[in-house]
């Protein structure tokens, strides 16, 4: 058990890092979380095997056994709910399209407006064209990258 401990120590100072992320460093600690959470899942679902549970039946009164096997389940639960959740975040950062990213520059109201379009030639606003006021879908991609990953880390500011 000291080698969840270990984990358990060891994912909580993740998951702390990754609620003091900055903008610039999110991306890079949510993988680091991500390979921490795999690896400590991986070391739950060899626990009742390393435990030697198939092997305590005549020693200990099944209630414990079926105790410790429930407590091992609600942990592999646990963690794999913070990979899923943490899987989520991740792609909200790396993976957007072009209409997300209007959707986006919309929700923060870019540059003062919410009337940003996705056209065949980019992003620009809807009432016109104006300079400085049209993008390239990848320019609008990787705006809109950055400002979801500069929210996610005033929300975590904020509370």
């Amino acid at each position: 058990m000291l080698l969840l401990a270990e984990f358990e120590e060891r994912r909580q100072s993740a998951r702390l890092a990754l609620d003091s992320a900055t903008s610039d460093n999110v991306v890079a600690l949510c993988q680091q979380y991500l390979a921490l959470l795999a690896e400590y899942r991986a070391e739950l679902f060899k626990l009742p095997h390393a435990l030697g549970l198939h092997q305590w039946a005549g020693v200990f009164v099944w209630e414990d056994i079926c105790n410790i096997r429930k407590a091992i389940r609600a942990a592999i639960e646990s963690v794999t709910r913070e990979r899923n959740g943490t899987e989520a975040l991740l792609l909200s950062f790396t993976s957007v399209s072009g209409y997300e990213a209007v959707e986006t520059l919309n929700r923060q109201k870019f540059k003062g407006h919410d009337d940003w379009e996705l056209r065949a030639g980019g992003v620009a606003r809807h009432t016109g064209e104006l300079a400085g006021e049209r993008l390239t879908v990848l320019e609008a991609v990787n705006l809109a990258r950055l400002l979801r990953r500069e929210e996610h880390v005033a929300r975590n500011a904020a509370c």
